[in-house]
């Protein structure tokens, strides 16, 4: 497999394969016209797909299926595009989940065709389902947020202040750290609010 031409960032092989390729991927493997690439191809193609799958990915959110669709115009090496966006996916780069998530938030289609329309993409029914309970989730908490914000604001009276020693108050603060508890709050999440409480007042 050799290199019959190399044009800006692009390699021309004698399989008529036309490769998009960086600066840096040409340098590392100190790619020069009529080099056999064989023993680097696989190598070559992944770093390839890898380096264009982040920057397809800088340019809109895409799913895992429109990447690889999007790659496979590049380059012939599927198992190499397969494991960039494995990759792609580790790093955090790519997420089907978080795609649905966003999609649904974004559109105010139904649940039918947001299912009918993700499908088309490459996600599958079972990750918009979690997509929607994800969702639902961060709704419930941010509801339970605003919950606890509003009790601490309303007795503000009952929370000392940052480095107060007053034994009265602390007592009086830790009751009501108690009676939050019992309103069915976790307690991080209790101690979380009083302190930002406390950051904002001072």
């Amino acid at each position: 497999m050799k290199i019959n031409k190399i044009y800006r960032n692009k390699i021309y092989l004698d399989n008529e394969e036309i490769m998009d390729i960086s600066p840096l991927i040409r340098q590392k493997y100190n790619l020069k016209v009529n080099d056999n690439i064989e023993r680097f191809y696989d190598e070559i193609s992944y770093e390839a797909s890898f380096e264009k799958g982040v920057f397809l990915i800088s340019l809109k959110d895409r799913t895992k299926k429109e990447l690889r669709l999007k790659l496979e115009e590049k380059y012939r090496n599927k198992p190499a595009i397969l494991k960039a966006i494995e990759k792609l996916e580790e790093f955090g780069y790519l997420s089907d989940l978080n795609y649905a998530m966003s999609y649904i938030e974004s559109r105010k289609y139904g649940k039918n065709r947001i299912l009918y329309n993700l499908f088309q993409k490459g996600i599958d029914r079972n990750t918009v389902e979690e997509a929607y309970l994800a969702l639902e989730e961060e709704k419930e908490e941010n509801i339970d947020d605003r919950k606890l914000e509003k009790l601490i604001e309303k007795n503000s009276n009952k929370i000392r202040k940052n480095n107060e020693r007053n034994e009265k108050k602390i007592k009086e603060e830790q009751k009501f750290v108690q009676y939050l508890a019992r309103q069915g709050f976790s307690l991080d999440k209790i101690f979380k609010k009083i302190k930002e409480h406390k950051e904002n007042t001072e």
